[in-house]
């Protein structure tokens, strides 16, 4: 995969990306830990620097390169261990690419969320209905239909889906879960 963006730290101050490895390979998995602060057995402890070099990066992924940043937002839903990893991705990276792309990631976020409850879960958590397209909005308010969902806010796709909130118990499994 040719990377076709590029974040400030990278352009500028000559950085090794945190998106991709040292062979030229897209690491999303890899941006994704570093993004959610998730350290590996036998890892090094999270540098602060990094981290907020990760949110550059997946900003400017979400921005520029709409089909990897699906693929990022898939790896990186398969790392989250608590809700609050799922409400940084839905306020933050899928509410940033819904805005930009919306309209052409919709498909494949919906295709994804038909196999997946997990995809199902991040896509109610995003906020942003007044800049989102209407039919992407609708799109995605069919998409987690028949759940699960974070919560029912008024302000996310789930509002007033109360029966499809998740407990915490039945959120723990499903963040256990891997995606197939």
């Amino acid at each position: 995969m040719e990377r076709t963006w590029s974040c400030f730290d990278c352009q500028f101050d000559s950085a090794e990306p945190l998106c991709f490895t040292e062979d030229g390979a897209f690491a999303p998995t890899r941006l994704a830990r570093v993004l959610l602060k998730i350290t590996m057995p036998g890892g090094a402890a999270e540098d602060r620097g990094d981290r907020m070099r990760a949110y550059d990066c997946v900003d400017e992924l979400m921005q520029a390169a709409p089909d990897e940043a699906v693929t990022f937002l898939l790896a990186a839903l398969e790392e989250c261990k608590t809700p609050d990893h799922v409400a940084l991705l839905g306020a933050g990276a899928l509410e940033t690419l819904l805005k930009a792309h919306g309209p052409r990631v919709i498909g494949a976020l919906e295709r994804a969320a038909e196999r997946q409850a997990k995809v199902r879960y991040l896509l109610s958590s995003t906020w942003g209905e007044p800049n989102i397209a209407p039919t992407v909005w609708r799109r995605i308010i069919a998409a987690i239909a028949c759940g699960p969902v974070m919560d029912a806010d008024p302000r996310t796709p789930a509002s007033g889906m109360v029966d499809k909130v998740l407990a915490a118990d039945a959120v723990a499994r499903l963040l256990t879960t891997p995606m197939t």
